[in-house]
């Protein structure tokens, strides 16, 4: 018997192991730099998806001022000021729709509001939208 005939097996063997270990590697890699992506969008929707919560907090705070009984209906605007630079985002706005219904001789103002966020830019850019309904507690008469 000779040992002569198994010499450089483990060469190819290393080869292997060494092929499989870069393709793991590789594989690593790659899902290092998706859940890189996946952070970044991630963080980009929740601060849209506050600055659009702000711009509906703020649309409230003109349509029922502090220390009123009633709303005041002159304040729901097709378009609220917002600086979109304030929330570190490309985008901010909000709207609002007011409707008033008669029941029984009482007039209600109901109003719904609409935030539109956008923050991050390119392939990264995420857009938020949160819609909110209020009315008035006491009837005009």
């Amino acid at each position: 018997m000779s040992y002569k005939k198994q010499q450089g097996s483990a060469l190819v063997m290393s080869l292997v192991v060494i092929t499989v270990m870069a393709v793991f590697a590789a594989a690593l890699v790659k899902l290092d730099w998706s859940n890189q992506e996946m952070t970044s969008r991630e963080v980009f929707a929740t601060q849209a998806w506050f600055a659009a919560h702000s711009a509906n907090e703020y649309a409230l705070t003109q349509l029922f001022p502090l220390g009123s009984k009633q709303s005041n209906p002159k304040a729901c605007l097709s378009n609220y000021p917002i600086s979109a630079d304030k929330f570190a985002c490309s985008s901010v706005s909000a709207s609002c729709t007011a409707t008033t219904i008669t029941e029984n001789g009482k007039t209600i103002n109901r109003y719904q509001l609409e935030a539109t966020a956008t923050c991050g830019t390119g392939k990264y850019a995420v857009t938020r939208i949160q819609e909110t309904w209020a009315k008035d507690l006491s009837e005009n008469k």
